[in-house]
């Protein structure tokens, strides 16, 4: 293996990833260089004063390695009882695998998904919720309570500016995240403009570009 080092001429753009509340005690210090990564070992670049948004909450998307396209959400309770729950890896020498007759895998234990919109969120019904989850003022309410959290976290931590979640593909999910966040009842009319009270103030989105 091999481990990818940033040097000092970068600026390091932290992400939420997740729809639940950040870890204060994981959050680096804005503008902090030589910060210790996930590994413990120090970084020479540089942590940016932006923190970005969950990402992809707009789409369901996929277990990554030898389910992806083919695992589209993670084991219902019912399909973990019954021992119905193919497990996938992110080991690339083996064979494609396939998952259970529902669509679903272990995703958890030995990969990862595309994106937060794959999972389930405690406060929100279903195993798939945030990409619907404008239909569902409960869910709602819990994501924006959790950012909210998050926001305030960063801005104690020196991070001046939020984005929205990153999307894939959904631009219209951006728009009533900032809304929503924000507090805004009409152009220019907003409880909330900056990030200690969950202000987003750039739109993230993914850009897809194949040749």
């Amino acid at each position: 293996d091999v481990t990818e080092v940033l040097s000092s001429d970068f600026i390091f753009m932290p992400e939420q990833w997740g729809a639940v509340a950040v870890e204060d005690n994981l959050v680096r210090q804005a503008g902090q260089t030589n910060f210790l990564d996930s590994n413990g070992q120090p970084c020479p670049a540089q942590m940016a004063n932006i923190l970005l948004g969950a990402n992809e909450p707009d789409i369901k998307g996929s277990c990554m390695g030898n389910m992806f396209g083919k695992c589209v959400t993670s084991c219902d309770d019912v399909s973990v009882a019954t021992g119905d729950c193919p497990i996938a890896t992110l080991d690339d020498t083996l064979p494609s695998a396939a998952p259970n007759a529902k669509g679903q895998c272990n995703c958890w234990q030995y990969s990862h998904a595309t994106g937060v919109g794959f999972w389930p969120l405690a406060g929100c019904s279903g195993l798939q919720p945030l990409p619907q989850m404008w239909q569902d003022p409960v869910c709602v309410a819990t994501v924006m309570a959790n950012w909210k959290k998050t926001a305030a976290i960063a801005a104690a931590k020196g991070y001046k500016y939020l984005s929205t979640p990153l999307v894939a593909e959904n631009m219209d999910y951006a728009e009533k995240f900032i809304h929503e966040a924000c507090g805004c009842t009409a152009p220019g009319q907003c409880t909330c403009q900056e990030a200690s009270c969950g202000c987003p103030v750039y739109v993230g989105f993914h850009f897809y570009a194949y040749d």
